[in-house]
């Protein structure tokens, strides 16, 4: 049983969220709102590898959820607080693990020559959700960056926008078998 003092704080009541360094913040912080798209994010790539049936897959997806929970952790917490060095940050070769996974699904996926329209199965449909949760995550932080100077989260950004590509075909491909 959860305690419902533990989840129940009451500390948002006045609008103020805490970071995870424990700053607090106004909600409408922009670093809230990527947090959330990044939860959202998750949340539907969880919803997507559910309703999946090919186990690689829904091990794929399982280990791009775990790289958001790093790019989150990244967000929610300011690089000059000590706090962030002990985090468990994305790494490049994350990067490029997904980059050669969309590059072995290329190979696998005839693409189409004009706009798809999402829907040919439930399964490439909740892909193609995750894929535009995906992009607004992604402009999110590149407001982050842009307006708070968070340089730090460049490659996170970067994974996000290899992220969407590589739900577009994971999508096709599902609707291709």
């Amino acid at each position: 049983m959860i305690d419902f003092e533990r989840v129940t704080t009451r500390g948002g009541d006045r609008g103020e969220s805490t970071l995870f360094n424990g700053e607090r913040r106004p909600k409408s912080d922009l670093l809230f709102a990527a947090l959330g798209d990044l939860d959202e994010l998750n949340s539907v790539l969880g919803l997507a590898r559910a309703v999946m049936r090919n186990s690689d897959r829904k091990r794929e997806l399982h280990d791009c959820q775990q790289v958001l929970f790093k790019i989150g952790a990244q967000v929610a917490t300011p690089e000059h607080d000590p706090v962030y060095r002990r985090l468990k940050l994305i790494e490049q070769s994350d990067l490029e693990l997904l980059e050669e996974r969309q590059q072995q699904l290329m190979r696998l996926v005839k693409l189409p020559s004009q706009f798809i329209t999402p829907g040919e199965s439930v399964v490439s449909a909740h892909c193609d959700v995750a894929r535009s949760v995906c992009r607004r995550a992604e402009r999110t932080l590149v407001m982050c960056i842009r307006t708070h100077g968070l340089t730090q989260l460049a490659l996170g950004q970067n994974y996000l926008n290899r992220l969407s590509d590589y739900l577009f075909v994971l999508a096709r491909h599902i609707e291709q078998q």
